[in-house]
């Protein structure tokens, strides 16, 4: 925003620092420098990129000055007058007004009478074009410097352009679908119900907060004007601007949020200058739908000690108060603590930190000393969630797995959201699987078996048990190997193997206890934990609670010699009937203990349709700490084997 430096000296009886020495200071303490820019007027422009958290101040002369006075320690002067307008002219007897939003959160009306419109004086229009705003007439002038100044837009209507009588009725309401009004600029606009109007009994006059409309526009023939000061609700305007692509200088202190206190100074400037430029009787009295209360004071206490202890110097009082005052914050100092009374268009000021901000930007950051903290730091505990999920996604990606993102939104599920992006996404997910299932049909024009698997949050009802908590939600883990057609001899083969990768996840987690229970349809078998089902597993699937899962870690270290002795490997082949289960094979051969076994796993399986039978394949590996193992040794213990299987009733292949 382009400020004009012969403007900003108006505020001032000391000679301001020069154009540059202006701009580099506030620049480094009150905000960035977008350039400096001569005009042909022999005035200089400072552009200072305010930013939103500021707008209600310093999208306005009245704000930018304070920032001025507290950099180079002056006093700025008020320019805004005491109006005193004409005691036998009663607005009254002119206008009646009725609000009929709750978008509107204050509005003023006021007549002027006898207007003269003319030409404005030499010093206004240098002012106005140094800015870049082109003069129009006196009254329109008017309007527009009032808006620099104080940062709160005010509009002039031609009386006599209102429909109605020698009373007019004036109405702030929604506009009607289809409401269509033509501004100043001569543009057309469409409008809808979630737009504002100021209207008379016949029409619309503006788009409220944007642009003001021709139908009601100051001319050369304008005797009477209403001078009109409304404060909108922010959102509102900034809705409109943007459905209507306008967005004007009005628009843009709108959306960013007026003070409500700043209209009180917009009415009473604007009411002068219509009387002393203009020439124009003005009332007395004015209409206003929500007069500001200036005895409410915002009150903020910083205890002298925090300031001290956040900045990391020790600042002396009288520092504190020079800096504080001179930004227009009153402030007293009760030996501990600083009181301040924060002025009523800082709307940024909220909590002790934002005074602390303050005193520490106008000092200047780079004026404090460097010195390491004081304070202690405790290392965080490592989130076990966050470890773990590394772990999984290491193992997994080394494996050939891709981990993948979907959307949480979805078509179908238990908890259906009030306010729906699409139909099509009317639902949050209650599993990972389906959209895992879409994800790797996509996938086969990249990869002939995609490999993918996802932790997310799934959403699973209603009942919480939490108070905090208004669905029952949890991490879930799901993967899949994907396979175009899965042939029924594969069916196995292919669920041995995602048994497999589950078994290296649940090892490298070192998760216990895991159950595999029998499932049923396409869910083969079912993980359960502590007397908990907790995941479910099919041929080439599977979706896991993960938070259960983790739940389920042992983490205490058990150290083990690792063998200076080699190992020997055994391999058994046997019969089954086609029904038998693997986990009853490993039972059977585990309940043998025998003393130098060291892992056991099978390699093969193979069905005999014909014969209704099936065979295992199973690898022994044996290993002693004590010495190296000998034949007639690993055979005895491979004879107990070939015992139990026998008793069992398996013929050894």
């Amino acid at each position: 925003m382009k400020f004009s430096y012969n403007w900003l000296q108006k505020f001032f009886d000391e000679k301001l620092p020069e154009p540059e020495v202006l701009a580099e200071k506030l620049g480094i303490h009150s905000f960035e420098l977008d350039g400096i820019e001569k005009t042909e007027n022999g005035d200089t422009l400072l552009d200072l990129d305010i930013l939103p958290n500021r707008s209600s101040d310093s999208y306005s002369y009245q704000g930018i000055v304070w920032e001025i006075a507290a950099n180079f320690n002056l006093k700025p002067k008020n320019l805004i007058p005491d109006f005193q307008g004409d005691e036998n002219l009663d607005v009254n007897d002119f206008i009646n007004l009725e609000v009929q939003s709750d978008k509107v959160k204050r509005a003023t009306k006021r007549i002027a009478v006898d207007v003269e419109i003319k030409e404005s004086p030499e010093w206004l229009k240098n002012l106005l074009e140094s800015i870049g705003q082109r003069s129009i007439n006196n009254v329109v002038d008017i309007t527009n410097y009032v808006m620099w100044m104080t940062g709160q837009p005010v509009h002039a209507f031609d009386f006599d352009k209102l429909a109605g009588g020698e009373k007019k009725d004036i109405f702030i309401r929604p506009a009607k679908n289809g409401e269509k009004v033509v501004d100043l600029s001569g543009d057309e606009h469409e409008l809808d119900e979630t737009m504002l109007v100021i209207a008379d009994s016949e029409k619309a006059l503006d788009i409220a907060g944007v642009k003001g409309g021709a139908v009601s526009g100051v001319d050369e023939n304008t005797k009477r004007v209403i001078l009109s000061a409304v404060n909108f609700d922010f959102q509102n305007i900034r809705n409109t601007s943007k459905k209507i692509k306008l967005r004007t200088d009005a628009s843009a202190r709108y959306e960013n949020e007026v003070p409500l206190c700043r209209l009180d100074d917009a009415v009473n400037l604007f009411a002068d200058l219509i009387k002393e430029l203009v020439g124009a009787k003005v009332s007395h009295n004015l209409i206003d739908t929500n007069p500001f209360n200036f005895d409410e004071k915002k009150i903020i206490e910083l205890p002298s000690e925090k300031l001290n202890s956040v900045l990391g110097a020790e600042v002396e009082s009288e520092k504190v108060l020079e800096i504080l005052n001179s930004l227009n914050i009153k402030t007293k100092f009760d030996g501990e603590k600083y009181v301040s009374e924060i002025p009523c268009d800082r709307l940024d000021l909220n909590i002790p930190a934002d005074l602390i901000e303050e005193v520490g930007r106008i000092i200047g950051y780079d004026n404090l000393p460097a010195e390491m903290p004081s304070e202690k730091f405790n290392i965080p505990e490592q989130s076990k969630f966050k470890k773990n999920f590394y772990k999984v996604l290491d193992l997994l990606t080394s494996l050939g797995f891709y981990e993948v993102q979907t959307r949480a939104l979805s078509k179908k599920g238990v908890i259906e959201l009030a306010n729906p992006y699409t139909s099509e996404l009317s639902f949050v997910r209650d599993n990972l699987l389906d959209k895992l299932r879409e994800r790797v049909e996509k996938e086969f024009v990249n990869m002939s078996e995609p490999k993918l698997f996802e932790v997310g949050k799934i959403f699973t009802g209603y009942e919480t048990g939490e108070p905090d908590k208004i669905v029952a939600e949890h991490w879930s883990f799901a993967g899949m190997i994907g396979r175009k057609k899965i042939k029924e001899k594969q069916k196995e083969d292919l669920f041995y193997r995602t048994k497999g990768y589950l078994e290296k996840v649940f090892e490298i987690l070192s998760v216990k206890n895991i159950e595999w229970k029998e499932g049923q349809g396409e869910i083969l078998a079912e993980l359960w934990a502590q007397g908990e089902k907790i995941g479910e597993v099919g041929v080439n699937f599977w979706e896991i609670n993960f938070e259960r899962l983790i739940q389920n870690i042992d983490e205490s270290v058990n150290y083990k010699v690792v063998s200076k002795f080699p190992k020997m490997e055994r391999d058994v082949a046997f019969w089954v009937p086609e029904d038998f289960k693997v986990a009853e094979a490993e039972e059977i051969l585990k309940s043998q203990n025998l003393e130098n076994l060291v892992s056991m796993e099978i390699f093969d399986i193979y069905k005999d349709k014909e014969n209704g039978r099936k065979s295992f394949a199973f690898k022994f590996i044996f290993q002693s700490n004590e010495r190296t193992l000998t034949d007639e040794e690993v055979n005895g213990e491979m004879e107990k084997i070939y015992g139990i299987l026998r008793e069992k009733g398996f013929e050894t292949r």
